[in-house]
């Protein structure tokens, strides 16, 4: 029998972290039974369904594992494109329309692609609907419950493949009740790895280092024209606990120095939360983040799908305070501009990317390195990024396929790849 441990702690009024506790134990118990009764049922099932979990198109980062399952008799993938579950006010809340927008990227791709989200009745579809007996998903945050990893646990082993790569080392990062309730969790290093084993704590799930599959789009050779630099602000303008954004300090001076150098061929690429979050938070006023938008329309590109890995193929450089960019845009050899927040804790891995790249704290180092890296061509640390790429083996792998082996190995499913 399901306790709501926190609903009883709060009407009597005993400490919110001892029923909390409760609550978490008792979800683990509850995951850690349904998992054995889920592996015997589909022990050498054929086909397996599979489903994506999807909210936010430009945050979809498993095509590789996708196309290999799509290819694959023993699997039969599927998109479910959901909403999340933000309250409107908040930044990340979505709308109907933004339920269609992604649902029509993926039929667009050609994809096996079904709403989760009853758009009609503004209501959730719990996944059982879909018979899946694996459930992909990309995000920690703001899943609603019929569609998370408790009540899933019933009838599906649940993954994660998260959609950025950890940049820093705050808890949000890697020991959420989300990270606790998965049966397994795929991280794209050993050290990644190590970091979430060393911070989670009373978890069911299996962290395995699989690489990540946005890798796999490099795996083939490009000779794309290297024409585009790209500035990809981060959404967290402001505020005193998560704050990689520098926009505060270097977004109007980047501004302006693309203005002086439109030879430069920009394309501005900010977070999919930006825009949002600079009008939530009182940041800017509508008119003033319109007209930034405009300033970049007149002088390049602006860059807001799902789809970046050629964009990335077809640049020369980066100047970004985006965490995850920092790792995966490392994969090109290109120079980075890293604009750094005081209030960024990286973790190893960054720390060690960190050094390859060019790293500015304030506007004044901003303007020596737009000057040197970028019209002198001064990219001194290049021989360095290429020989710590060879070290991290980020290349060297498909990660789809470690992925699939993994998930065959786990469950046994007979039958040869045809």
């Amino acid at each position: 029998m399901y306790i709501d441990f926190e609903k009883i702690g709060n009407y009597l009024g005993f400490a919110k972290d001892f029923f909390y506790n409760l609550k978490v134990k008792q979800n683990l118990n509850y995951i850690k039974k349904n998992q054995k009764i889920v592996l015997q049922k589909i022990k050498n099932k054929n086909p397996l369904n599979v489903v994506f979990y999807v909210y936010d198109e430009s945050k979809w980062k498993s095509q590789s594992v996708y196309n290999y399952m799509a290819e694959d008799e023993r699997f039969n993938p599927k998109i479910v494109v959901t909403k999340n579950c933000a309250l409107m006010g908040n930044h990340n809340y979505q709308t109907t329309g933004d339920v269609k927008r992604c649902y029509e990227f993926f039929k667009q791709k050609g994809m096996n692609a079904e709403l989760g989200y009853d758009i009609q009745n503004d209501d959730f579809m719990p996944f059982e609907k879909f018979t899946p007996d694996l459930i992909f998903y990309s995000h920690p945050w703001y899943v609603y419950k019929t569609q998370g990893p408790v009540m899933c646990s019933r009838f599906a082993l649940t993954y994660y493949i998260p959609y950025f790569i950890p940049a820093s080392v705050v808890w949000f990062d890697y020991d959420l009740r989300f990270h606790k309730y998965l049966y397994k969790h795929y991280v794209s290093t050993d050290i990644i790895r190590d970091i979430y084993i060393e911070n989670i704590k009373n978890s069911v799930c299996k962290i395995v280092t699989a690489g990540h599959p946005i890798f796999d789009e490099y795996l083939e050779t490009s000779h794309k024209e290297k024409k585009y630099l790209i500035y990809a602000p981060h959404w967290t303008v402001c505020g005193d606990n998560l704050r990689f954004g520098t926009f505060e300090w270097s977004g109007k001076k980047i501004l302006e120095f693309a203005k002086l150098h439109t030879e430069l061929n920009w394309v501005f690429r900010p977070h999919p939360l930006f825009y949002k979050f600079i009008l939530s938070s009182g940041f800017m006023q509508k008119n003033e983040i319109d007209n930034y938008f405009e300033e970049w329309r007149k002088i390049g590109q602006i860059s807001e799908g799902g789809d970046y890995v050629d964009l990335f193929k077809e640049s020369y450089g980066m100047i970004t305070d985006c965490g995850s960019f920092l790792t995966e845009y490392f994969i090109t050899g290109n120079p980075v501009i890293h604009l750094i927040s005081d209030k960024l804790k990286p973790n190893k891995i960054v720390e060690e990317i960190d050094k390859t790249y060019y790293n500015v704290y304030n506007e004044q180092e901003l303007s020596i390195q737009l000057i040197d890296v970028l019209l002198n061509k001064n990219d001194y640390k290049k021989q360095e990024r290429i020989n710590l790429l060879n070290k991290l083996n980020l290349l060297n792998n498909c990660s789809a396929k470690r992925i699939i082996d993994d998930i065959l190995n786990d469950i046994g499913v007979c039958n040869a790849k045809k």
